[in-house]
């Protein structure tokens, strides 16, 4: 039942102050995205739709919340079967258009065609278009339980930054269990699969509470009193794996927010923020420092003290980070009193090691007498000495998932100068110019939609206009980008890149039977690789795509030894080059074959490998002489562990060194001689030790 204990609406002006404010802030805030999922528990893609959701939450703390609606004839139990379904399911369904499952809807929204039900290839970019959006209004919530009588009570807090676009909103609180245990014919958990997110009630009803004050300035506070039953259909209803999600509607469809906390003692009160001018990645080099110029705000009447923390995020050993208030420098946390509504400076500072590494370090600020709200977080990354950047695609959990593929493949490759992270970090990277000691972009698509969203094709361009190069793998990449078929995401903007940057045609995305991927024998650089199976590792999902060598692209691997069935093209443009798979490296059954594909591809990306044949040139690297040699503008020289820190020189004939660098501690190191008149040199490299061993170098142009 719905028992409303005080129900107050009541609009003020952002200049007279806001005395009964309690949760919410009064600055214009983003919007955070609500996936309302259509599944089931005999459906054998929810499992994967359950996944793809959480990937969306797990890269977005705080910003998206799911809620997982069972409902249709995949929800409908059989026999002794526990029963998920609500009262609300059909009729939220039925607004959708929905035509198969798993499907949802983000914010509600129209994102093409008529309808607002989404495949599930299309939650990700639909969530990250919602949270560029600014909303009209902002809401908080806080939550309290009575064990005893199973009552819980429902805070819910308005603020209006702007005009709503429909006078008449709704205020919506839906109740969300996690943790219950029983069937689903996907996902192999037989009877005992997770269910996560599951929607058990809708506290406000069908279509939420009426809200009419909805002009800037108005603020709105109602609470909600609702006994939670001992169980729903005899599900148990177990309130500690509860939260309350409650969001904002225009009339009965679009989301403009909402938000989630938990159902025993959860708050989102809004403690204040972490904000910079300044872009958060910014490019580093060993020994020096990188400073990054915050301002910390609290949202909290009076003097609050916060607990500040700086924490790293896959961070090398050898670097180091603080933050700096008020003059003290911390490496540890820190309690600082801020003053509601002024600022504080807040310096975090970087300095990198000799290690390379692209991390993160994560500054925390924590209301100290709040400690249940949520803290305010700001993320700031410096990529110093990385070479070679795997980049996971953001559609969902299949790309992370199988980074390890390639972060194996380029250490068996030598390399140790590479880093991991994701497309939207990437894009970040190249638009703050952070990206220029990085030669090339791993792409590792796997298996997720969209491929690359707009503003991320447009980085990898910028990247490669620069002259840098790209690897790119997965399944239905061509599909998703060329086919135009329904659920596809392609644009303008990624069939550009598709068709003028990666030089490739799309056939069509393939199927099982394109089971062994097959070197072009002819290629010079990747014709004598053995063939390898290709695998399904995406429990019934194998798309291996069958693309078109367009004119300048060559044609490097096929499907099952049929020149018609082409699998992989190699392009070199004016001032890069790239290599484009139809099939993820991690479907390739063969660990040997995938490693020496990573290791010829990085070879021929970054070295000049035209028609030269990969065996020698592997062969001069692993005997520890450089490649290639004779050289023109640079050349490879691959280190021992022992060389490692040490110093090359190079003399001419008449023993003059004529170049000196050290040459730090990565396994490969690139020689830059485009400066040293054309002849024959030696080169020395002198270790730490005292040691010393050398080589002979030809130049010619």
């Amino acid at each position: 039942m719905i028992r409303k204990l005080s129900i107050a609406s009541v609009g003020i002006m952002l200049t007279a102050g806001l005395s009964a404010q309690v949760l919410v802030g009064t600055d214009p805030m983003l919007k955070n995205s609500i996936l309302e999922e259509y599944t089931g528990i005999h459906c054998t893609y929810c499992p994967d739709g359950h996944a793809i959701a959480q990937s969306i939450m797990d890269a977005n703390p705080g910003r998206a919340f799911t809620i997982a609606v069972h409902q249709g004839s995949f929800a409908t139990p059989s026999g002794s079967e526990p029963d998920f379904r609500t009262d609300f399911g059909d009729a939220l369904a039925g607004q959708t258009g929905l035509t198969g499952y798993p499907s949802g809807t983000v914010n509600r929204l129209v994102f093409s065609g008529s309808q607002t039900a989404l495949s599930r290839g299309s939650w990700s970019a639909s969530a990250a278009q919602v949270r560029q959006e600014v909303s009209p209004v902002n809401i908080g919530i806080s939550s309290s339980y009575v064990e005893a009588t199973r009552e819980l009570t429902v805070n819910v807090e308005l603020y209006y930054t702007s005009d709503a676009s429909a006078s008449s909103n709704f205020i919506n609180v839906a109740l969300i269990q996690d943790s219950i245990y029983g069937p689903q014919t996907g996902g192999g958990a037989g009877s005992n699969y997770r269910h996560m997110h599951m929607l058990r009630h809708l506290i406000t009803g069908q279509w939420g509470d009426e809200v009419t004050t909805t002009t800037t300035g108005s603020l709105v506070n109602r609470t909600y009193v609702y006994t939670v039953p001992d169980s729903y259909r005899s599900v148990p209803a177990v309130v500690e794996n509860m939260k309350v999600v409650a969001f904002v509607t225009k009339s009965h469809q679009e989301i403009y927010t909402g938000d989630e906390v938990d159902a025993i003692g959860g708050t989102n009160l809004y403690i204040g923020k972490i904000t910079s001018a300044e872009p958060y990645i910014k490019r580093g080099y060993p020994g020096d420092q990188r400073i990054f110029n915050l301002e910390a705000l609290s949202n909290i009447t009076g003097d609050e003290q916060f607990e500040f923390t700086l924490e790293p995020e896959n961070a090398p050993a050898d670097w180091q980070a603080s933050f700096i208030i008020d003059g003290q420098e911390y490496t540890s946390p820190a309690v600082i009193t801020l003053s509601k509504g002024v600022a504080k400076a807040v310096i975090v500072k970087v300095v990198a090691g000799e290690l390379s590494g692209f991390p993160g370090y994560v500054l925390k600020m924590k209301s100290v007498t709040s400690p249940a709200a949520p803290e305010k977080i700001y993320r700031v990354m410096v990529i110093s000495g990385v070479t070679d950047l795997v980049v996971n695609g953001t559609g969902g959990p299949q790309s992370s998932a199988n980074q390890a593929v390639y972060l194996e493949g380029l250490a068996a490759s030598g390399i140790d100068s590479y880093a991991v992270t994701d497309a939207n970090v990437m894009r970040d990277m190249i638009t703050s110019d952070a990206f220029w000691d990085v030669f090339n972009l791993w792409l590792n698509i796997a298996w997720t939609f969209p491929a690359l969203t707009d503003d991320q094709a447009e980085a990898v361009m910028d990247f490669m206009d620069a002259g840098h190069n790209v690897f790119i793998a997965g399944q239905d990449i061509g599909w998703d980008i060329m086919s135009g078929a329904s659920g596809s995401n392609g644009t303008a903007v990624t069939r550009n890149f598709y068709t003028n940057y990666l030089n490739a045609g799309f056939v069509d995305d393939g199927s099982s039977s394109n089971n062994k991927l097959a070197a072009n024998a002819s290629d010079p650089v990747f014709g004598a690789v053995a063939q390898s199976n290709i695998v399904d590792v995406y429990a019934g999902n194998m798309f291996p795509d069958v693309i078109n060598a367009l004119a300048g692209s060559d044609v490097i691997f096929n499907y099952n030894g049929n020149a018609s069935l082409t699998s992989a093209i190699k392009y070199q443009a004016g001032n890069y080059r790239t290599i484009y798979f139809g099939v993820g490296m991690e479907m390739l059954s063969n660990e040997a074959i995938r490693n020496e594909i990573i290791q010829i591809s990085r070879i021929w990306l970054t070295g000049d490998m035209t028609g030269i044949e990969y065996n020698h040139a592997v062969n001069a690297l692993i005997s520890g002489n450089n490649y290639p040699n004779p050289a023109s503008d640079y050349t490879w020289i691959r280190l021992a562990d022992a060389a490692k820190g040490g110093v090359i020189e190079v003399y001419n004939m008449n023993g003059a060194v004529v170049l000196s660098a050290n040459v730090g501690v990565n396994t490969l190191y690139r020689l830059d001689v485009s400066k040293i008149n054309s002849g024959i040199y030696t080169c020395r490299l002198k270790t730490a030790a005292g040691e010393s061993d050398s080589f002979r170098l030809v130049i010619s142009r």
